[in-house]
């Protein structure tokens, strides 16, 4: 489905907020973050201060499909630090996020804190800002998703009181992501014979890097997007997984970091309890990532369905949510 931009012009077109429509939020998060200026933490007669918000990069995103609204985000943040101590001594240096996510558990941010020219008479001056700083610093980032939504969820999202006067609000109805048609004429139970298994193999190319492609796959925020449905996954060997109002399920069987998924993986149609074997494989080219399926087991008669819903609702789902690339 083609993205549609958030502005007031195309808002009357998305009835009853089905389409996908999706805003930009990271300008408004570079000013947003600039209240961590004069951020400051103090032991005794010492003090130190953020000066500056020298760099916030990443992605931030607000979405909105189906009637609900999604944040995703992925932000660093470099920020400037001066500290003082009763005797006059100064010292200056920087304060890094390296990962601020959605899924992000305030505990876990990682503030890391370096000196420039650290001497004996300074060191105590660096030690109040590598304790005492990032306590004071994370503070700020717990109300930052409700203050994202505050801000911008009236540009992805129509309250139905203010319908009045769009065009007609009838209700749509989209085919499922799966065929949900029998494996054959014949089929009557899950005990019946499952006749030839049939191999998918193919080759995706995404204009993200594999770390981007991992998680994209396996968080299950990210999933929500992408799938437009709830998505119910976890990054863990074992852990059961299920999409498109359970039209596919299974469980992850292995992972490697950023280059291999394997799991388990079935369409409702098949018989109860057939699983096939799928394999994920992420290798980094010039640029962009290459994805290599490998499917075993798929029942010869919903090969092409599979096939098909492989490149419909994974590959091109990814890449027109989030930009990785042309549609196949």
């Amino acid at each position: 489905m083609t993205q549609m931009a958030s502005t007031n012009a195309t808002n009357w077109k998305n009835v009853n907020n089905w389409h996908w429509v999706g805003k930009n939020c990271l300008p408004w998060a570079k000013e947003y973050f600039n209240v961590l200026k004069g951020v400051s933490a103090a032991d005794g007669d010492t003090t130190v201060t953020v000066s500056e918000v020298s760099s916030v990069t990443g992605d931030v995103d607000l979405n909105q499909r189906k009637g609900k609204i999604i944040t995703i985000y992925d932000l660093a943040l470099t920020l400037a630090w001066t500290g003082t101590d009763g005797a006059g001594n100064k010292l200056s240096g920087q304060a890094v996020i390296p990962e601020f996510m959605h899924d992000t558990d305030l505990d876990d941010l990682t503030v890391t804190i370096t000196a420039e020219d650290e001497t004996n008479e300074t060191h105590a001056i660096k030690e109040v800002a590598r304790k005492k700083l990032p306590a004071a610093i994370r503070k700020h980032f717990g109300s930052f998703t409700k203050d994202l939504l505050e801000a911008h969820s009236k540009d992805v999202y129509i309250a139905p009181e203010d319908m009045t006067g769009h065009p007609v609000l009838q209700s749509y109805n989209p085919k499922p992501p799966v065929a949900a048609s029998a494996l054959s004429a014949g089929a009557k139970s899950a005990g019946q014979m499952l006749g030839s298994l049939a191999k998918i193999t193919q080759r995706v190319e995404f204009v993200a890097s594999p770390e981007d492609i991992y998680i994209t796959l396996l968080d299950a925020q990210r999933a929500s997007a992408w799938t437009r449905s709830k998505a119910e996954i976890v990054k863990e060997v074992g852990a059961p997984f299920r999409f498109f109002d359970g039209n596919v399920s299974g469980t992850i069987t292995k992972l490697v970091e950023n280059k291999r998924i394997e799991m388990k993986w079935r369409l409702r149609s098949w018989p109860e309890g057939h699983y096939s074997d799928v394999v994920i494989e992420l290798e980094k080219g010039d640029g962009e990532t290459i994805l290599k399926l490998t499917q075993e087991g798929v029942p010869v008669g919903q090969k092409d369905t599979t096939e098909g819903n492989w490149k419909s609702y994974y590959w091109n789902a990814i890449k027109a949510t989030f930009g990785f690339g042309s549609l196949l």
